[in-house]
């Protein structure tokens, strides 16, 4: 995506008038929107003088903060910015933050240089360079003079980035308000996940990456899988949600579950069927192995790993999988296969109705045509599925 082209700088410009268009004619909005910016100034400010801790910096060695909200997908979709920024600063001390300790450790905990925080405890101005990554990437701090004297080889990244960000205007400002707007303006020109972070990053960062995660060895036998062929399949709809009118809408229906178990086992009977997820998803009594709330995220690599395939919705555990070995099966409803798919996979979109992501504040828990159970997903259908999945099992 050629972001100095006339055509995409031009569209920007455009985006950030639709903020300033919904309080053109009104003070009182206007004034909403100038009062929270004003509040989120103020609150960073007050942190970082009275609550926040200093960061010890080291006279002759840079410390850099990344700041990562979101989950598990959110962490690992910015784990290339960390590592292209790691590439340019190899002697810094990073410190990682993430909601999800556990996410942090799992992608970065291996790096000698690296610190996992368990708290956002540190303040951001304190840093030699503070880094929130999300959809796009948002300098919190950044001080040029030790950059320049201790690593001055990431100068010209550091000016890329600001001018990057700077374009952006009020759309960084909040990238918990603005992200969805940036994705979906990025999605209808054309662009892919890492495109954005990579023009704020000031990094070039390939969609799809051969950079793989150290997976350590005898993390199968507590769950009896070790020379045992298996395909591993999530599904993140809750059991607390079973019994409503509407289901979220990334997460393929129940009856097509169910008619994929029936032509995989036909099929594959030899072949166990392992369900992942959280203690409240959904179990299917399909699976020939369930551990639903029975793994910790360290264990999440080794059984990917060890899988023949992954079947899922567009999720955390596929945006892992993109550092692994497997492949897998993704069914993308509201969600857009070529904004967030990887290559190694099979993407399987849904009809005319689909891609709809962001578009509504609570897109992924209700359809935003109004329909209980979202049609983009529901025309996958359970046989393009197997086909899918016998296209890539290694026999």
């Amino acid at each position: 995506m050629n972001w100095n082209s006339p055509e995409v700088q031009l569209s920007l410009q455009e985006l950030q008038q639709t903020l300033d268009w919904r309080g053109r004619d009104s003070r009182l909005v206007r004034g909403a929107f100038a009062w929270s910016r004003c509040k989120k100034r103020l609150s960073y400010w007050f942190k970082n003088r009275f609550l926040y801790k200093r960061a010890p910096r080291e006279e002759n060695r840079l410390c850099v903060l990344f700041w990562l909200p979101g989950g598990l997908g959110d962490a690992a979709c910015a784990k290339r910015l960390v590592s292209a920024y790691r590439t340019c600063l190899p002697e810094a001390v990073f410190d990682v933050y993430s909601p999800v300790p556990g996410a942090a450790k799992l992608l970065f905990g291996t790096d000698k240089n690296t610190c996992i925080l368990e708290q956002n405890s540190f303040a951001p101005d304190s840093y030699d360079l503070a880094v929130l990554a999300c959809m796009s990437a948002v300098y919190l701090s950044a001080d040029e003079a030790r950059l320049g004297r201790l690593a001055p080889a990431f100068l010209p990244v550091l000016e890329r980035a600001r001018a990057a960000q700077e374009s952006l205007g009020e759309l960084a400002d909040d990238v918990f308000l603005t992200d969805g707007l940036l994705g979906r303006w990025l999605a209808a020109h054309g662009g892919r996940r890492f495109d954005l972070l990579s023009y704020t990053g000031g990094v070039d960062l390939p969609h799809d990456t051969p950079q793989r995660l150290k997976v350590p060895g005898g993390g199968l036998e507590k769950f009896g899988l070790t020379d045992q062929p298996y395909i591993t399949f999530h599904d993140a709809s809750r059991t607390h949600q079973a019994g409503q009118s509407q289901r979220p809408t990334r997460c393929w229906p129940s009856v097509r579950w169910c008619e994929f178990f029936r032509l995989f086992k036909k099929e594959f009977p030899y072949i166990k069927i392992v369900q992942l997820g959280e203690k409240d998803n959904i179990p299917y009594e399909d699976a020939d192995l369930c551990l639903l709330g029975k793994t910790e995220l360290a264990d999440l690599p080794p059984l990917l790993s060890g899988a023949q395939a992954h079947i899922d919705g567009e999720s955390g555990y596929v945006h892992l999988a993109q550092f692994l070995e497997v492949r897998s099966v993704v069914v993308f409803g509201p969600s857009s296969a070529h904004f967030l798919g990887y290559a190694k996979n099979e993407n399987l979109s849904a009809g005319a109705c689909g891609g709809c992501m962001w578009l509504t504040p609570n897109w992924m828990r209700a359809c935003p045509r109004g329909f209980p159970a979202a049609p983009c997903t529901e025309s996958v259908s359970a046989q393009a599925v197997f086909e899918a999945v016998k296209r890539i099992l290694p026999y």
